[in-house]
């Protein structure tokens, strides 16, 4: 009887330490996964905010430009949204809804400044109105990588 009741006992011991490293498995997956996306949404702001200064710059070199925006797209399109999949998949639901936002976001206004410079020339200045729109697309891609309070 006592050696069966040492089993049971022994039994569940065992159980918990396997859903408590369950756990702590899954806690650091969600961990990595949301690091991972916050990096990559990082270096896209990182780029858009190069992008914009280089256009209010008199004399930028808009070719370069829309080199460097390019190449932000395929990082919002590629890395970002892979980076993005993971927060979904490994959640919770929260992250996972402010992950898909920031990246609409960052699209965005990605979107946004093409816009802005398709057609011109070489050295068109930005107007105040477009550097204004572009800002606030950045404003509010900022305020999405900040987690509400």
């Amino acid at each position: 009887m006592g050696t069966t009741l040492a089993a049971i006992i022994a039994g569940i011991a065992g159980q918990r330490q396997v859903r408590a490293e369950h756990r702590h498995w899954r806690r650091q997956l969600r961990r990595d996964a949301y690091a991972a996306f916050t990096v990559k949404a990082d270096e896209v702001y990182e780029a858009l905010r190069g992008v914009k200064a280089e256009l209010a710059r008199p004399g930028h070199d808009l070719d370069g430009l829309r080199g460097a925006l390019d190449e932000t797209r395929r990082l919002v399109r590629g890395d970002l949204v892979d980076a993005q999949t993971a927060v979904e998949l490994e959640g919770p639901e929260e992250l996972a809804r402010m992950a898909g936002e920031l990246t609409k976001s960052l699209s965005a206004c990605v979107a946004a400044i093409q816009a802005r410079i398709i057609g011109r020339e070489g050295s068109d200045a930005l107007g105040a109105n477009e550097s204004h729109r572009i800002r606030r697309f950045l404003n509010h891609a900022s305020n999405k990588r900040e987690p509400s309070p």
